[in-house]
């Protein structure tokens, strides 16, 4: 994700955030091609984490509770680096830190590419160290397609900023929830940008309901919201498919279209699928995306005869009461 003003109703609803694209392909801020694109992998270890040093290690623990929160649910893969840095005021990031911390990304970015370390200084020291000075909150994944095997990269800067007291579940946890849900969604070929976030999303309303931590149908209200507002335009989930090609009439709200209205378009497919049960997502429809592709995989999980069919079904519940979405939502199961 990029960076995006917090509050405490944004905290309960991560799709409300202004960005460009939450997951993104090789280099940061280059143009995204997924023609290439190469699936990550099941592994047995989970995530290495790399925290600058001088940056107060709670904002590490933050994230990491969310990331492995939702990989105990979604499982392990990668390879994975979760990268956190920034300066939350408590005390002071010296130049050799940082540059420390840059030494540590670059020999890890550049051990199987022909890369040198400078070329490797410069890049992350925009990307990250620069980023950080400016006082700017970041978190997304990248997928990596340049090292072999192919990494996630999962970057946080400047946590502190999205902390509030009073959040029912801190903003970081959800962020790192967020944000390895895209690990997980990489590990299978690619699915339509609505989906990813959308996902994502719902995950971060999903896991903490699962743990009791607060109530689902409150933190789905606010992107609920949007999507209506959004989807009363006219618009449609079905114009964002890919991020990338979408015309700048519908790429102007990505948020809305891609998180809000994807995060009730995933909560729409499991309730339609056989089970209702979230986890199927995770056992049956991804599983099934390798060997049929997205939109078969999405009739046969929700007994939709095309794509076509579920949007126009979509679009149709989307003019329901806040109550009936409420009882939908009342059906799910884990």
């Amino acid at each position: 994700m990029r960076s995006r003003e917090t509050s405490s109703r944004l905290a309960l609803a991560v799709s409300l955030s202004l960005l460009t694209a939450c997951a993104q392909l090789g280099e940061a801020g280059g143009e995204s091609s997924w023609d290439d694109f190469v699936p990550l992998v099941a592994v047995e270890d989970g995530p290495e984490y790399h925290l600058l040093d001088g940056y107060d290690p709670i904002w590490m623990e933050r994230v990491r509770q969310g990331v492995e929160t939702s990989r105990t649910y979604w499982g392990s893969y990668g390879p994975t680096h979760v990268w956190i840095l920034g300066r939350d005021g408590s005390g002071d990031v010296s130049e050799d830190q940082e540059l420390a911390f840059l030494d540590e990304y670059c020999a890890c970015r550049t051990a199987t590419v022909e890369r040198t370390l400078e070329e490797c200084r410069l890049y992350a020291k925009e990307r990250f160290i620069e980023v950080m000075e400016r006082g700017e909150a970041e978190a997304y994944l990248s997928y990596v397609r340049e090292t072999e095997p192919p990494m996630a990269e999962l970057v946080f800067i400047n946590v502190h900023n999205w902390y509030y007291e009073r959040d029912p579940v801190p903003d970081p946890v959800l962020r790192g929830i967020h944000e390895y849900t895209h690990v997980f969604q990489s590990s299978f070929p690619v699915t339509p940008t609505w989906m990813m976030e959308g996902l994502a999303v719902f995950t971060e309303a999903w896991l903490p309901w699962r743990s009791g931590e607060r109530g689902i149908e409150e933190v789905m209200s606010y992107s609920l919201e949007a999507a209506k507002e959004v989807l009363g335009r006219g618009l449609s989930i079905a114009q964002m498919e890919e991020i990338e090609t979408a015309p700048r009439r519908v790429a102007r709200y990505h948020r809305e279209l891609a998180y809000d209205a994807g995060a009730w378009a995933v909560a729409f497919m499991i309730h339609e699928s056989k089970t209702r049960r979230v986890s199927s997502m995770r056992d049956e429809f991804y599983p099934s995306v390798g060997a049929l592709g997205w939109e078969a995989a999405l009739a046969q999980y929700t007994g939709h005869e095309s794509v076509a069919s579920f949007y126009d079904d979509f679009a149709a519940l989307m003019e329901s009461s806040p109550a009936e979405l409420s009882a939908l939502l009342s059906r799910l199961k884990d």
